[in-house]
């Protein structure tokens, strides 16, 4: 799909400045699973490399970003699965600074009336999934993201209540046995 240049660019440009601009942020959440399984939520941010999704009961999993890793924790099961977050589309996300040069590549970048949508891949692993930024028009911010992982199958993360350069307490960040329900 051709695009003209200047607005592209321009997009980009606001989209990267804004998520430059975030040091910390909370905002309640609504994802919707593949399979239309809908769950409700908090989401939290602090830059570099901090992030959390608190899923309202009665589900027990959360994901925490400590700085380093990401544990993904399965009220379920009770089990903690973690990975290095450099592995993940999320350190893009916290990255002190979000530049769309070094780590993904800008797949497309496409408009609504009220909206700016970002496709973003990684560049080291471009067959691994896409992110999808959805930005508001006016006022620039971010209204959620859609996760499309590597089998194709969706995620989307719709934010209400986005709130910029809260304080945000370091323990929600941290995984520790105060954590596990």
């Amino acid at each position: 799909m051709a695009h003209p240049v200047v607005a592209y660019d321009s997009h980009a440009q606001k989209a990267q400045s804004w998520l430059n601009e975030m040091e910390t942020a909370t905002a309640r959440f609504e994802q919707i699973n593949h399979n239309g399984e809908s769950v409700l939520g908090t989401f939290y941010l602090k830059k570099p490399g901090r992030l959390r999704f608190e899923y309202d009961a009665p589900v027990e999993d959360y994901i925490i970003a400590d700085g380093y890793l990401i544990h993904f924790y399965d009220g379920e099961s009770g089990q903690v699965n973690s990975g290095p977050i450099g592995s993940t589309l999320a350190d893009f996300i916290v990255s002190d600074n979000v530049t769309f040069d070094d780590v993904v590549t800008i797949d497309d970048i496409s408009e609504t009336n009220q909206s700016i949508l970002l496709t973003l891949s990684q560049k080291d692993k471009p067959g691994m999934g896409q992110l999808i930024l959805n930005f508001n028009k006016d006022p620039f911010t971010l209204n959620g993201w859609r996760i499309i992982d590597a089998q194709g199958l969706t995620t989307d993360m719709m934010l209400s209540g986005l709130q910029k350069d809260v304080k945000l307490n370091a323990s929600l960040f941290k995984m520790n046995n105060r954590n596990l329900n």
